[in-house]
């Protein structure tokens, strides 16, 4: 993967510190995920799936997201960042799912600061995805 200033790969120590947007719309998320459908048999995975797949806005962003990688890297990585985001989302508060993620150093020490851009861009459509298919189901 081409580095230079503007793709330049994160360190580990600053992944997740408070200047880091990236910090906040993971809180974000988890507030969003957790504290609404913790209790709730609702498959993250599949949703997100779905989301990445059925979603005009999502798939643009993703397909810029391959322009800068090979597809099939940048779908390993886009898979391997929401498993383990699934899985910190089902911690009982965000410290613990912030730590889960931390727990990831080989996938954060490849990270560029343009991929962190990319997920959170694409957590926050997820949400507005989802938010506005359960509004419609409610209609």
């Amino acid at each position: 993967m081409p580095v230079n200033a503007k793709n330049t790969k994160a360190s580990q120590s600053n992944i997740f510190s408070a200047n880091n947007g990236f910090k906040e719309i993971l809180k974000q998320s988890f507030e969003f995920w957790h504290n609404n459908y913790i209790d709730s048999p609702l498959n993250y995975t599949l949703v997100w799936k779905k989301a990445l797949e059925s979603n005009s806005e999502i798939i643009k962003r993703i397909e810029e997201f391959w322009e800068k990688n090979t597809k099939q890297v940048a779908e390993i990585q886009m898979q391997q960042f929401f498993e383990m985001w699934s899985y910190a989302i089902r911690k009982s508060n965000f410290e613990i799912a912030k730590k889960s993620m931390q727990d990831w150093e080989g996938f954060w020490e490849n990270t560029t600061d343009e991929e962190f851009r990319t997920y959170a861009d694409i957590l926050q459509m997820i949400e507005k995805y989802w938010k506005d298919i359960q509004s419609k189901n409610f209609e």
